[in-house]
């Protein structure tokens, strides 16, 4: 005689029989999974390499601000000079007679005193500079016309002397 109350196998709601499950290994080795090796340190190479770009980038910009701010003369004091020394702005001699100003005479003069790293000689010679090119633009016959440019022409002629003065560099515009 069989037993009716015979232990019945365990099975899902589907009917599929239980899975067994086994206790694994960790770190599992079986079914050709190799442990891994531990991480490797990382490179302090791209840190050094890093490091070294900035510190060349750093001494370069802090060169040439060195260069620029000690050691090359500036633009609008080099063209006090040149005013005080009776020549143009850019230091080149001044010709005869009734030369009109080009405009690339125009734009050489201004650059130099917009370069300048003192803002009073940078005012005062641009304003002149643009004054004498406003001045060279008047047609022949018309010369009367000047006249509405003495006073502010007279305002930014003092104004540069006296940046120039401030600069160590005295500029007597006289032409006697």
């Amino acid at each position: 005689m069989t037993n009716p109350y015979q232990a019945q196998q365990p099975h899902d709601v589907y009917g599929q029989p239980p899975v067994q499950h086994q206790p694994a290994e960790w770190p599992p080795t079986a079914a050709g999974i190799a442990p891994s090796a531990p991480p490797a340190a990382p490179s302090r190479k791209p840190l050094i390499v890093a490091a070294a770009a900035l510190a060349v980038l750093l001494l370069a910009v802090g060169g040439y601000g060195l260069y620029d701010r000690f050691i090359r003369e500036d633009t609008g004091v080099a063209a006090c000079k040149a005013m005080r020394e009776g020549k143009k702005a850019d230091g080149s001699a001044k010709g005869g007679g009734d030369d009109k100003l080009t405009e690339a005479e125009y734009r050489q003069a201004r650059r130099v005193f917009e370069d300048s790293r003192h803002d009073d000689i940078r005012e005062h010679g641009t304003a002149l500079m643009d004054l004498a090119w406003q001045m060279s633009q008047i047609p022949n016959g018309q010369e009367m016309g000047a006249l509405a440019f003495m006073g502010p022409m007279t305002m930014h002629m003092s104004g540069l002397q006296t940046a120039c003065a401030n600069q160590g560099v005295i500029v007597t515009l006289n032409t006697e």
